[in-house]
């Protein structure tokens, strides 16, 4: 497999070995689910009439600001606490730790489905009273809290949640996991995570609640990669192709591409694409890519397989159902977002043989750090597909009649959340994107609020 030099400026670069110039310029490793940060301290109040806290809530944190929503990182515990200052005695009769998940496709009652609900108490009425002994009997209390109280917690979070299926028609029970907060201003689905303390008063007084919403990220690891790939990013060098290392690429079924070349010439081309298994790649990361051409034309294959006409893309797309909370689900209710284009795929020179038949691209396909990780969760769902466009070249016309819809391959991927086992994955183009925003710099930019 030819390459150019290793890209990254933590590493030492190899000789180049393609006339591609070797790339030395600093790119910050991207952080995932599994680095580690400081706790950030989050802090929510609710005022009485002369602006002073009387309820207060604290989270702690992986944001990267008080500023930002509390992120919680699948493994996690939401820990915090919950403190009362009342100047005046106060009927209380209760508070209580609300966690909702839901997903949300419109704005009737029935558009939202909840699939995480925890209720966890911090004190109920006919508790003792919190600033007395806790083995004093329950009678002591009589009905009214005054002074200031503090309830420290830490609750945890499921992996997995089971939900009715949302295909079958029967009782069939499926197990998802916890899907990432996902709010997009391009979709009409949202998943949402709430955080709520609510603070029963008495019959005559507002209730208090305090709240938030909250980001929540899954844990999501590949397999490795194969052996030799792994010893290839330890040395700092060239990955092995599908040819050296068949048990490391996943090569699709060929697809053959039949059109005319300069309004003469029909011309038949085959297209063997490969990608690097496991077919689950780390937000942040790369998806090494082959692609092999045969053709027996070797004008009409100089002319159409080059690094500029070859279009592999990752798209991502997102399906919902518009009613989910109807009394049976159907077809006509699941809807998909506009497929979104996220990235392509770099290629550096084509290495031909000598008969000028047969020629190979090879590259990769950079993610950005701020990919949502693929989830199922009921009704929604967000996929990935690599998939490799019909040509457009000056000079070629294709006989597929729609040929700027339909892909002439496609194979679905998982986007991940953290890095495998073993060696970090290596860069050996420059980011086809911003290190900072995770803007694609090719495409238009897909970003979302979260």
């Amino acid at each position: 497999m030819s390459f150019p030099s290793v890209y990254g400026g933590t590493f030492s670069t190899a000789p180049s070995v393609t006339s591609l110039p070797a790339y030395t310029a600093h790119v910050p490793r991207p952080r995932t689910a599994g680095a580690v940060r400081e706790p950030t301290e989050h802090l929510f109040e609710l005022k009485d009439k002369r602006q002073k806290a009387w309820a207060t809530l604290k989270l702690r944190s992986s944001a990267r600001s008080a500023a930002s929503l509390p992120t919680f990182l699948e493994g996690e515990s939401i820990t915090g606490s919950v403190t009362l200052d009342l100047s005046q005695s106060e009927k209380i009769s209760g508070v209580t730790i609300l966690i909702r998940g839901c997903v949300v496709t419109g704005p009737n009652a029935r558009d939202r489905l909840v699939f995480l609900d925890i209720s966890t108490p911090l004190w109920l009425k006919g508790m003792p009273n919190p600033r007395d002994d806790p083995t004093a009997p329950a009678s002591q209390y009589h009905g009214k809290l005054s002074g200031d109280y503090h309830w420290p917690f830490s609750i945890s979070l499921p992996k997995e949640v089971s939900l009715p299926s949302f295909k079958d028609k029967d009782d069939t029970v499926q197990t998802c996991h916890l899907p990432q907060t996902f709010l997009e201003r391009t979709s009409q689905a949202s998943v949402l995570y709430e955080f709520f303390v609510h603070i029963a008063r008495s019959t005559f007084r507002e209730d208090g609640q305090l709240q938030t919403m909250f980001v929540y990220v899954p844990a999501i690891r590949p397999d490795p990669p194969s052996r030799l790939r792994q010893l290839a990013y330890r040395q700092n060098a060239p990955i092995p192709g599908p040819d050296m290392d068949p048990e490391g690429w996943y090569t699709l079924r060929p697809a053959t591409v039949m059109g005319t070349v300069f309004g003469a010439r029909p011309v038949k081309i085959e297209c063997h694409l490969s990608l690097a298994k496991p077919l689950s790649y780390t937000r942040g990361s790369v998806i090494p890519c082959s692609l092999t051409y045969l053709c027996d034309d070797p004008q009409a294959l100089s002319l159409v397989c080059t690094p500029l006409t070859t279009n592999v893309c990752l798209h991502r797309q997102t399906t919902f159902a518009t009613a989910p909370a109807a009394a049976e689900f159907n077809a006509r209710y699941v809807v998909a977002d506009p497929i979104l284009e996220i990235a392509r795929a770099v290629w550096w020179p084509v290495v031909v043989d000598d008969s000028g038949r047969r020629c190979r691209l090879d590259g990769e396909i950079h993610l950005p750090k701020s990919l949502k990780p693929s989830s199922t969760v009921s009704h929604f769902n967000v996929s990935y597909h690599v998939v490799m466009l019909p040509f457009q070249v000056t000079g070629f016309v294709a006989e597929t009649a729609n040929v700027k819809a339909t892909p002439a391959l496609k194979q679905q991927v998982q986007i991940a959340t953290i890095f495998p086992k073993g060696p970090r994955p290596r860069f050996y183009t420059p980011p086809s994107y911003d290190v900072e925003t995770g803007d694609n710099m090719l495409t238009s930019p897909v970003r979302g609020y979260i």
